[in-house]
């Protein structure tokens, strides 16, 4: 295959552009370093593209100039959360971003598309969830994913390419950003605690997810990409068989990061938090053969050991705030440092 991977240069593309060299492949990642760093990719075939995949015209360039047959498309504004606080943000960097990099490639001939969605499209139904479920949002974020899978199953039947959708939920791990104060809560953990902040935690932390450690979910990514021809139009749920709570994911990390009596602080709910929110799996083990080889305990222990190498990093912000109101909570308008 000759593959670009959208995003190549975050967390879980840069595990995918990594995977898909090692297995021969031509791969192209492309990234435009707002979230990501190209420091990510260990590959050396890799070719690294800092470029804003939104940018139709320099898209369809590289998919042509490399012959490109397969898209990944990981690049992503991933803040659930403050989607209702950048809506713009959000938007443009999503539904926005991704109308330029499957237009793009379906007019320089691509075939095959993966597109990764969010366990956000299902809202706040009775879990589990199941792919055959109606995205029915309750967030901005949730509303660009089930926007970008829509358009993608429409123009999919005109124009004649295949697809996979995959809905990944909370996946956590080596090589995603400790610096973000906005989303991936493991490593939020784990830099506040290596700075000596308290944890915060909305509401009674009684919010249940299912926590999906990278190695885990990996294989069936790859799988997903490999088999985009005969899985055509699938929509797949890979993640953890497990659930646990916000409270239970603190104590696990406090435990290996070695502060088992860490402090934490207790805030009001986060606006437009889903309280319990996993998905079903056996889809995932039927067509992408997942299994759960390390697991979300040991997961952590490995991401701690990993978080404390790095050390403690300041917090950045990409993408300020648009929407400062009462209702913001206020860890995230607190001063950058």
């Amino acid at each position: 295959m000759n593959v670009v991977v959208t995003g190549g240069a975050g967390f879980i593309g840069a595990h995918i552009v990594d995977a898909l060299a090692e297995r021969g492949n031509l791969v192209v990642a492309v990234d435009d370093e707002s979230g990501g760093d190209f420091q990510n990719v260990y590959a050396s075939s890799v070719l690294r593209r800092r470029l804003d995949c939104g940018n139709f015209a320099a898209m369809k360039e590289l998919y042509l100039k490399h012959g490109i047959d397969t898209v990944v498309h990981c690049a992503a504004n991933a803040r659930e959360g403050t989607s209702a606080f950048q809506p713009d943000a959000v938007t443009r960097r999503n539904m926005g971003a991704y109308a330029a990099t499957l237009s793009a490639a379906i007019a320089a001939g691509v075939k095959n598309v993966v597109l990764f969605s969010s366990m956000a499209v299902y809202g706040d139904q009775k879990p589990p969830f199941e792919e055959a479920t109606p995205p029915k949002p309750v967030d901005v974020y949730g509303l660009n994913k089930a926007s970008m899978e829509a358009m993608t199953a429409q123009l999919s039947g005109l124009h004649g390419i295949n697809y996979v959708v995959i809905r990944p939920h909370n996946v956590f791990g080596e090589r995603q950003s400790l610096s973000d104060k906005h989303r991936n809560v493991v490593a939020i953990f784990m830099n506040r605690i290596m700075r000596g902040e308290p944890l915060f935690i909305y509401g009674d932390g009684e919010q249940k997810r299912a926590f999906s450690y990278i190695a885990d979910s990996l294989p069936c990514f790859i799988a997903a990409t490999e088999r985009c021809a005969r899985l055509h139009n699938e929509i797949i749920n890979v993640g953890s068989t497990e659930h646990l709570t916000v409270n239970q994911l603190a104590d696990a990390v406090c435990e290996e990061m070695g502060v088992p009596s860490y402090p934490r602080d207790h805030l009001p709910e986060r606006p437009l938090e889903v309280k319990t929110a996993f998905p079903t799996y056996t889809k995932s083990e039927k067509l992408l053969d997942y299994a759960e080889s390390v697991g979300w305990k040991e997961g952590i222990r490995r991401m701690a050991a990993w978080a404390k190498a790095q050390g403690p990093q300041k917090w950045r912000n990409s993408d300020p705030l648009e929407i400062i109101t009462e209702k913001t909570p206020k860890p995230w308008i607190m001063e950058l440092e």
